[in-house]
C-alpha cells in the first residue's frame, strides 16, 4: 500500500500503473509518445500501457455498459469516417490516428471508473515524486557541471539525455540557459511541457488545502520545481491560479497577502529576462513570423526533408486559425498532413499548441462539443474537492493548450472527459462541503 495523504492509502500496483501513465503523458521520447502516435516503430512501448491496463482491469473489474461512453465514441467514430471519406484516405497509417483517438477515450474512461476522485490526489502524489527526483538531478547538474559525463552515458533525447525516463538531463547546447542555470525538463521532453504537468498537481493541492504552506511540503516541492522550469506558460498559469484562490473568498488576510507577497512576486517573475524578452518578442508577431519563415525556407532548401522544426505557440495559433477557416465544418482531421498549412506552407514544420487546433482539427461542431465537455468536467471535478472553484480546471487546461496539445494525451484526457464518465457518488455532499470550507478558511 502507498500512502497518498493522511486519509488515503492505495495498492502498490495501481499507484505504479498511474506512475507509468505519467511517464507516457510526459512523452520524453518517441517511444513514450506511442499512446497517441501512429502504428509504426517498436511495438513494445505501445504494448506496455495496454498490458498494464489489462492487468488493472483484471484487478479492478468495471462495467463498460455506459451510455455516455458509447454515445461519445459513436460521435467520434462518425466524425472519423467523415474526414477519412472527405480526404479519400483510408490507408492504415491514416486510420491509426483515429484508432488512437478511440483508444485515448477508452483509457480515460478506465482511469475515471477505476480510480474515481482518488485519481486527483494520486496524480498530485506522483508529480511530487517526479518533482523531487527532478530537483535532485537538476541540482546536481547545476552545482556539479562535471556530472555531464555521467548523464551522457544515457540515451540522447531532443534536448538532453534520458535517465531511466525519470529525468531528462538538460544539454546546455540544446536548450535555453538563463544566466548559468539550465532549465529543468523533469521527466518530459522540454521544460514548458513539464511545467504544465505540474500545474494540475498544484491546483489539486490548492483545492484540498487552500493557500497555505504550513505542513504542506508538497506545494513547496511543486512550486520550487515549477520555478526551476523557467517556463512562461507555467509561471503565468500558477500566478493566475493563486489569484483565483486568493479572491474566491476575499478577507483582510488575503488582501494583505496579495499586496505584500503575490503582487511583488508576480512583478519580479515577469521582469525576468526570459519572461520579458519572450513576451516582447511575441508582440512583434508579424516581423518574427516573417523572419522565422525565411529561415525555415532556407534550411528546408539546404537540408531537404531532413530539416524539421516547429513554430512558436502564437505563430502556430495564427496558422491553425487559417487551417480552421479552410475546413470549418469537420476540420482537417487528426492527420496534420491534410491541413492547409502542410499542403501550402511547409511539410517541414509542426504547429504547436492545441487551443485553436481543437477547432481546426475537429471542426466547429466537435470542437464546441469538446470544450463544453471540458467546462462540464471542470464543474464535476470541483464537486469532488472540499475547496471548490467550478472552472479552475478548465482554465488551466485551456491556458496550457495555448502552448501544447492536451486532448488525447494520457491523464490530461481523463481530466478533460471526467464529467462524462465520473461516478455521481464521488461528489461531496453540499452540507459537508459548507462545513469543510469553514474549516479551511479558519486554518488559513
Amino acid at each position: 500500500m502507498i500512502k497518498i495523504h493522511d486519509e488515503l492509502y492505495y495498492p502498490f500496483y495501481e499507484y505504479l500503473y498511474l506512475f507509468v501513465m505519467v511517464i507516457y503523458m510526459a512523452q520524453m521520447t518517441p517511444d513514450t509518445g506511442r499512446m497517441v502516435g501512429e502504428l509504426s516503430g517498436n511495438p513494445i512501448p505501445l504494448l506496455i500501457p495496454i498490458v498494464l491496463t489489462i492487468i488493472l482491469l483484471i484487478r479492478n473489474p468495471i462495467s463498460f455498459v455506459h451510455s455516455k461512453l458509447w454515445i461519445f465514441v459513436c460521435i467520434m467514430l462518425s466524425w472519423s469516417v467523415a474526414v477519412c471519406y472527405k480526404f479519400h484516405d483510408f490507408s492504415p497509417s491514416n486510420l491509426s490516428y483515429y484508432l488512437f483517438l478511440i483508444y485515448g477515450i477508452i483509457i480515460a474512461f478506465i482511469h475515471i471508473r477505476v480510480f474515481g476522485r482518488d485519481l486527483f490526489p494520486i496524480y498530485e502524489h506522483i508529480m511530487v515524486a517526479f518533482s523531487a527526483i527532478s530537483l535532485i538531478f537538476w541540482g546536481i547538474s547545476v552545482v556539479l557541471p562535471a556530472s555531464e559525463a555521467f548523464f551522457r552515458l544515457f540515451p540522447e533525447t531532443a534536448n538532453g539525455n534520458n535517465f531511466l525516463y525519470l529525468y531528462n538531463w538538460t544539454d546546455p547546447a540544446k536548450i535555453q540557459v538563463y544566466g548559468s542555470l539550465v532549465r529543468n525538463q523533469g521527466c518530459s521532453w522540454e521544460p514548458g511541457r513539464f511545467a504544465i504537468m505540474l500545474i494540475p498537481a498544484i491546483l489539486i493541492n490548492l483545492s484540498r488545502n487552500g493557500i497555505t504552506f504550513n505542513d504542506n511540503k508538497r506545494i513547496i516541492i511543486l512550486l520550487t520545481t515549477l520555478l526551476s522550469t523557467m517556463s512562461t506558460t507555467g509561471y503565468s498559469i500558477a500566478c493566475l491560479l493563486y489569484l483565483i484562490f486568493l479572491f474566491s473568498d476575499v478577507n483582510s488576510k488575503r488582501i494583505l497577502s496579495f499586496g505584500f507577497i503575490l503582487l511583488p512576486l508576480s512583478i519580479f517573475l515577469f521582469s525576468l529576462d526570459f519572461m520579458g524578452n519572450k513576451i516582447q518578442d511575441r508582440a512583434n508577431f508579424e516581423g518574427l513570423t516573417r523572419e522565422r519563415m525565411e529561415g525555415i525556407n532556407y534550411n528546408a532548401k539546404v537540408h531537404g526533408d531532413e530539416y524539421y522544426t516547429s513554430l512558436d505557440r502564437f505563430e502556430s495559433a495564427y496558422f491553425e486559425w487559417i487551417n480552421f477557416q479552410q475546413e470549418p465544418i469537420i476540420g482537417y482531421s487528426r492527420n496534420n498532413d491534410h491541413s492547409w498549412f502542410k499542403q501550402k506552407i511547409s511539410k517541414n514544420l509542426e504547429l504547436t499548441g492545441g487551443l485553436v487546433k481543437v477547432f481546426s482539427q475537429y471542426g466547429i461542431f466537435i470542437g464546441v462539443l469538446l470544450y463544453v465537455i471540458l467546462f462540464y468536467s471542470s464543474y464535476k471535478i470541483s464537486r469532488t474537492s472540499w475547496y471548490q472553484n467550478k472552472f479552475a480546471y478548465a482554465i488551466i487546461l485551456l491556458l496550457s493548450s495555448i502552448s501544447y496539445v492536451i486532448f488525447c494525451i494520457p491523464i490530461f484526457t481523463a481530466l478533460w472527459l471526467y464529467g462524462l464518465f465520473c461516478y455521481d457518488e464521488d461528489e461531496i455532499d453540499a452540507e459537508d462541503l459548507e462545513f469543510e470550507e469553514i474549516d479551511i478558511n479558519d486554518d488559513y
